[in-house]
């Protein structure tokens, strides 16, 4: 019960970071004025949930440790966690980051500075999933490398989710302008998702060596850990299928229709159900991974 909390409490601070940060930055791609509209009530609400979700992470953690909600509940026992581990005070400190982003985003239109501390708080609140996870396990120099493409790995993953939380808004009630601002996103995206893309796939055979080790990779198939790995490899191909054909099928289609003014409300819907399902399967990866991270890693057996 107490696991299965501090599961579902991860995938939810994941889910909230990467729209948080994901979609001021893709505001930031869009060139579109991020103090108004839907998208920054959404970044507001995000954080919100991000620093209600950290904290209520951090009692569930500190009852998993302790054995009991209890003692999670303990004045003295949160204490010892957030100044004797790396994980409590990781927890302690994205909730503050998420807190400072939704304070600077409130005073609304023309606020610029404000705005890139939000950017500069989401993205330190993502990177701080390093320190909550297996990626500060490892010593020495090796472990900052471990470090730092977790941390890279975490920040491409929101550039990736956050562009298609954008996408979802932008196709959600689709007018004329919007489609042809939908047609140019989607068209420029293109090198910036091949860079997010390719940053995960490089740091995730780092964060692989490290928790699986040569002399673990006979126990992938045999461990809870390597079955969600397997998993989540498995969501991972199955966006790049979606990205791909979105990228060279669906844009170049769509950019086509809006050219010629042609009719383009089947396209956009196919478009839609793709963007979506790259969505779902996104999240569904959180999830996964938010598992792993309660899970002993192959190298660690």
């Amino acid at each position: 019960m107490i696991e299965t909390a501090v599961i579902g409490l991860r995938g939810v601070q994941y889910l909230a970071a990467v729209a948080a940060l994901g979609l001021l930055l893709f505001q930031v791609f869009q060139s579109r004025d991020p103090w108004s509209g839907f998208g920054r009530r959404i970044t507001i609400a995000a954080g919100l949930v991000l620093a209600a979700a950290s904290l209520g992470g951090l009692i569930a953690q500190t009852a998993m440790m302790a054995g009991s909600w209890t003692a999670g509940l303990d004045p003295t026992a949160l204490g010892y966690v957030v100044q004797s581990t790396s994980l409590g005070m990781a927890h302690v400190i994205r909730a503050g980051l998420a807190v400072i982003g939704v304070i600077v985003l409130l005073p609304g239109p023309g606020n610029r500075p404000g705005y890139g501390l939000a950017i500069a708080a989401f993205a330190s609140a993502m990177a701080s999933f390093a320190w909550s996870g297996h990626g500060a396990a490892s010593d020495g120099a090796a472990g900052l490398v471990h470090l730092a493409a977790d941390i890279v790995h975490l920040l491409a993953a929101a550039v990736w989710l956050g562009a298609l939380a954008g996408f979802c808004i932008l196709l959600a009630k689709p007018c004329s302008g919007d489609i042809k601002a939908t047609s140019r996103a989607l068209s420029g995206f293109a090198a910036l998702g091949t860079g997010a893309v390719a940053a995960l796939v490089i740091t995730g055979v780092i964060n692989a060596a490290f928790l699986i080790g040569a002399d673990g990779l006979d126990r992938i198939a045999s461990s809870t850990w390597g079955m969600l790995l397997i998993g989540k490899l498995f969501l991972f191909a199955l966006m790049l299928g979606l990205a791909a054909h979105n990228r060279f099928t669906l844009a170049p289609a769509l950019s086509r229709a809006v050219d010629a003014g042609a009719e383009t409300q089947h396209l956009t819907r196919r478009i839609r159900i793709s963007v979506g399902l790259e969505m779902l399967a996104g999240a569904a990866l959180l999830g996964l991974v938010a598992a792993m991270g309660v899970q002993m890693p192959p190298a660690s057996m």
